[in-house]
């Protein structure tokens, strides 16, 4: 017999094998896995907030936030989300969503290094080189490890849970402090991918003699990346003002190709 407030097993597996069909389906320049996120956690979301309509609204909304990280690892994320959720519910979203974004980065380097790298170059290399021979054991092979590395989600999902009602026992009396360090935490991995992820280089160039400096290059010594930094701030303060999503991209694709076409970014 549950608890009132537990969320059935056979919900949180519907939730895990929605995720394992539908992980990567959805993957858009605005919420990237946001979407097949809050898809994946419907039958979690609608029993654990089964009286409580506002509650299921306010959760359904911030599962629809931006979520990118390796599909492989995602579950892990999703344990520790539904062990916190199941019984804090809509009192702490926040602390939910800081905890979605801190783990979000460090696992994507993660799983993108032990989930595709690694076996992808070698089983790959194995399967192509048979299918290349004119074998269907080499397609076997392929769909076979994609199937196994998928499955290495449940495990992760386990230990996520455990580790969600772990962490929930542990800092119910300090869960204002813990969810402040796992939001700055978590906007510290999305200002470092900001270099590395957006790019816009100028087009000018220094000339000197036989010294030779791109815009970026000069810019760079002063404060490194600090165009992708203005960028982010822009569309920051865009969003602060509640222009929708789409027509920040429509301007930014009007502005890249205009610069472009006057010569002041390449």
């Amino acid at each position: 017999m549950k608890m009132s407030n537990q969320v059935s097993q056979k919900a949180k597996n519907r939730t895990l094998l929605r995720w394992m069909l539908n992980g990567g389906a959805s993957l858009n320049y605005e919420k990237m896995m946001g979407l097949a996120y809050a898809y994946s956690m419907m039958p979690f979301l609608k029993e654990n907030y089964q009286d409580d309509p506002a509650g299921l609204k306010q959760a359904v909304k911030m599962h629809l936030q931006f979520f990118n990280t390796s599909p492989y690892v995602a579950p892990y994320v999703m344990g520790v989300n539904m062990g916190v959720e199941e019984v804090e519910k809509a009192k702490n979203l926040d602390t939910i969503m800081a905890l979605k974004t801190g783990l979000m980065g460090p696992l994507a380097g993660l799983g993108d290094s032990v989930f595709v790298v690694i076996p992808w170059t070698i089983f790959g290399a194995i399967a192509a080189n048979m299918a290349l021979e004119g074998s269907v054991v080499g397609i076997v092979i392929w769909i076979a490890v994609t199937w196994l590395l998928k499955a290495l989600g449940i495990p992760l999902f386990k230990a996520g849970l455990k580790s969600g009602t772990s962490l929930l026992a542990s800092i119910e009396t300090k869960l204002k402090a813990i969810t402040e360090s796992v939001a700055i935490l978590g906007l510290m991995v999305v200002g470092a991918l900001i270099p590395t992820v957006i790019k816009a280089n100028l087009a000018f160039t220094f000339k000197q003699g036989s010294l030779e400096m791109t815009g970026d290059e000069i810019l760079n010594q002063i404060m490194p990346g600090v165009i992708p930094a203005l960028l982010v701030f822009a569309v920051y303060y865009l969003l602060g003002k509640k222009v929708k999503p789409i027509y920040i991209i429509l301007i930014i694709m009007v502005l890249s190709v205009g610069l472009y076409a006057l010569n002041i970014l390449k």
